[in-house]
């Protein structure tokens, strides 16, 4: 597969969505601030939260350090240049990162003191530093405080510690929520609700309410919106359903849990991605299987990757370039258990890739591996789970 095959692609990858308690408890000088990358050096620290872009990858340690590798074309790994690194190396020597978020060719971070900063890909003004220049490094997007970061491919959202959510960047499809399809180069309120989690697709977007109701927006052409229809919504739309806690956004599809761990999807569903056993699309939430035992889910372009409970991880949808981490290329209509471990503690799907951390602090990778976003010092694809780079 080509370099060029998949930049044709729309991309966004969705998910890593974190609550906004949950980043409050355990995420994880305006301007440009200089910032360079060095190679991975030993230190005492395990990784504590990862996320995975269109060819780039991204994790926190312990102590507070963020490392990069992958595609680094317009600056994504904000290490100050744009040269592709197949191993982790570290973004400046800041040791006070909480979560970050990446997705097509951007990347957005928040710090311990709750500051948003952005880097890479800006045509779109997805950085939402005003601006549509691109950044090799981070730069800080005002001063508010901020509790949970999602991004789509040309566009970013968030939301504040107070609960409010913002959105920013390229809006064509109404995926920023704000009633208008308006490009935003800076941050624009959505509504005066408050919100606890959000979600970004492709060209869409979709979030839960303080109080467990789910709301959806944005480009509609497969039914992602999971509103029954297929027509675009330039504001936030209820989907039926309550008690929902966590929410996850591809290309074209969305997933969700509720409350009582069931696992529910809708939308583009050619390769199995909505994981109901099938391959027709649904424009109205579809529970997957017959489980309750869900807790967290990320959605990638054509594949999905959740958590049960016990620790097992499990994945399905497309498996090309062995994104399921099965061992295989066979797509997947059902979830499939990747590997027998049952030590995952978070997992993120890339464009064509996967990121997952397991309880001992080690971070395991597969799929695509052409920019060297699986971090372990090649661009040999991966179809079942490899060790990325040295443990901190």
């Amino acid at each position: 597969m080509t370099k060029s095959r998949f930049m044709s692609f729309d991309l966004m990858v969705g998910g890593a969505i974190l609550f906004a308690w949950f980043c409050v408890a355990i995420a994880s000088c305006t301007g440009v601030e200089q910032i360079s990358g060095r190679s991975n050096q030993a230190v005492k620290a395990e990784w504590v939260s990862i996320a995975a872009g269109k060819s780039h990858s991204l994790a926190i340690g312990s102590d507070g350090t963020l490392w990069v590798w992958g595609g680094n074309g317009v600056g994504q790994l904000g290490d100050g240049t744009t040269d592709e690194r197949h191993l982790p190396v570290q973004v400046g020597s800041d040791h006070d990162w909480r979560f970050a978020a990446a997705r097509y060719a951007h990347t957005l971070a928040v710090k311990s003191d709750g500051t948003l900063w952005s880097w890479g890909g800006n045509g779109h003004g997805q950085l939402g530093d005003g601006t549509t220049i691109k950044r090799i490094s981070p730069v800080q997007i005002g001063r508010d405080k901020w509790v949970s970061i999602a991004l789509g491919r040309f566009f970013s959202t968030g939301i504040k510690s107070d609960g409010t959510l913002w959105a920013w960047g390229g809006n064509g499809s109404g995926q920023l929520g704000d009633g208008t399809t308006t490009v935003r180069h800076a941050p624009v309120q959505v509504g005066t609700d408050k919100w606890i989690a959000v979600a970004a697709g492709s060209l869409h977007t979709i979030g839960i309410k303080l109080d467990g109701t789910l709301w959806a927006w944005g480009n509609n052409e497969s039914g992602q919106l999971g509103d029954g229809t297929t027509v675009n919504k330039y504001s936030p739309t209820r989907i039926s359903g309550e008690k929902w806690v966590w929410v996850a956004a591809g290309r074209s599809h969305s997933t969700a849990v509720k409350a009582d761990g069931t696992l529910w999807a809708w939308g583009a569903n050619e390769v199995g991605q909505l994981g109901d056993g099938t391959t027709a699309e649904e424009h109205s939430p579809m529970r997957v299987n017959s489980g309750n035992t869900w807790v967290s889910i990320s959605a990638g372009y054509f594949h999905t990757v959740a958590l049960k409970s016990d620790g097992s991880l499990w994945a399905w949808g497309g498996n090309e370039v062995g994104q399921l981490g099965d061992g295989t290329v066979t797509m997947r209509h059902s979830p499939i258990q990747v590997s027998k471990e049952k030590k995952w503690t978070s997992a993120v799907a890339g464009y064509f890739h996967t990121v997952a951390l397991r309880a001992d602090g080690t971070i395991w990778t597969w799929g695509l591996n052409e920019y060297g976003q699986l971090g372990d010092g090649t661009t040999d694809e991966r179809h079942s789970p490899v060790q990325t780079g040295n443990r901190l």
